[in-house]
């Protein structure tokens, strides 16, 4: 193991758009587990639009990063010693990480710290289409959307780590029609030519609504949301009577405040009797391994298109954590920090 643990700690609460400047690096000793615990070093980093509220004051739905301390991160690791019975030297692992070479990590709490089999596919798979981005969309779509085969299923920032897999999903349910929305032609193209979508809007387009209405002659039956705002107002005036709606996100608000203002089309909720519900992971850790399978198989069937954009170097951690809210490009964004050994 190497002498010395690289280290970004949160350097002060961003106000506005996280910055590098938020950010401190720092060079540590290696740190030592205690009865219960592992040492796991850090292989990939992956990066997500939730990491934004987290380093709020109030940190959403977890608590928040502390001033001075590594930033957390969903993450891929190998054990370097351990002493718990569960773990062994040389498990590559999966959980809570943070911005460091070397990491006592959680075994417990919401998302515990799981060993990864050995797979015929890519490690990093772990992080998005098998991790928390295409499980919360596999979840959403099949456990509060319920999608049945004549559904219209529209689909928010359709071209994230979510937001893709959860098309991908729609049509291997047989889904009749689904649309994404992005920011772009080429971000459109891309979600027809390879996330299976059946047709794509640009929210930035000045006919957006129009065509959106075109598309959707008989309203909208389920909504999968990743935006909120006046997107998210946008959908409530489309809904069909009776329609769902998932809140998965509010990524208008730039989660630099919990505290997210609600929809002006409030009472079409009432009006067309929708169902609206959100998703968080956490409540459904007893079905992980069933959700990866179902994905795993569609994968290997054809029905799953997988997207990564994969950056290598440590020192590219502060840069990268913006992104998300700034147009990146189409599937996970993932840091490469090393190789497992």
């Amino acid at each position: 193991m190497a002498e010395l643990n690289r280290q970004w700690l949160l350097r002060r609460r961003p106000e506005g758009v996280v910055g590098v400047e938020d950010f401190e690096y720092r060079e540590a000793s290696l740190p030592t587990p205690q009865d219960g615990e592992v040492l796991v070093r850090s292989l990939y980093f992956g990066y997500d639009a939730s990491q934004r509220i987290w380093i709020t004051e109030h940190g959403g739905y977890m608590p928040p990063v502390g001033i001075g301390e590594p930033m957390r991160t969903m993450g891929i690791g190998q054990v370097v010693a351990s002493r718990h019975p569960s773990y062994a030297e040389g498990d590559l692992v999966t959980g809570f990480l943070s911005w460091q070479d070397y990491v006592v990590a959680r075994v417990d709490g919401p998302m515990p710290l799981q060993i990864l089999p050995k797979a015929d596919y890519p490690l990093t798979w772990n992080l998005g289409v098998l991790g928390v981005g295409g499980l919360t969309a596999y979840f959403a779509v099949t456990d509060v959307l319920k999608v049945q085969p004549t559904d219209t299923v529209v689909i928010s920032a359709a071209t994230g780590a979510t937001g893709s897999i959860a098309g991908d999903i729609c049509k291997a349910m047989g889904v009749k029609r689904v649309i994404g929305l992005a920011g772009g032609p080429e971000k459109c193209r891309w979600i027809t030519e390879k996330a299976h979508y059946d047709a794509a809007v640009d929210y930035k387009s000045p006919d957006f609504v129009a065509r959106l209405r075109e598309l959707c002659p008989d309203g909208v039956d389920a909504y999968f949301d990743n935006v909120g705002g006046d997107m998210l107002d946008t959908l409530f005036d489309l809904m069909a009577p009776r329609g769902r709606v998932v809140i998965c996100g509010a990524m208008s608000s730039g989660y630099t405040t919990p505290d997210v203002p609600g929809p002006k089309k409030y009472m079409n909720i009432c009006t067309k009797m929708l169902q609206v519900q959100g998703i968080l992971l956490f409540f459904y850790r007893d079905r992980l391994q069933a959700g990866i399978e179902t994905l795993a198989r569609w994968i290997a069937e054809g029905k799953i298109h997988v997207e990564e954009q994969i950056v290598e170097g440590f020192e590219h951690a502060p840069r990268l954590l913006p992104l998300p809210f700034s147009g990146k490009d189409p599937g996970k964004l993932i840091l490469k920090v090393a190789d497992p050994s």
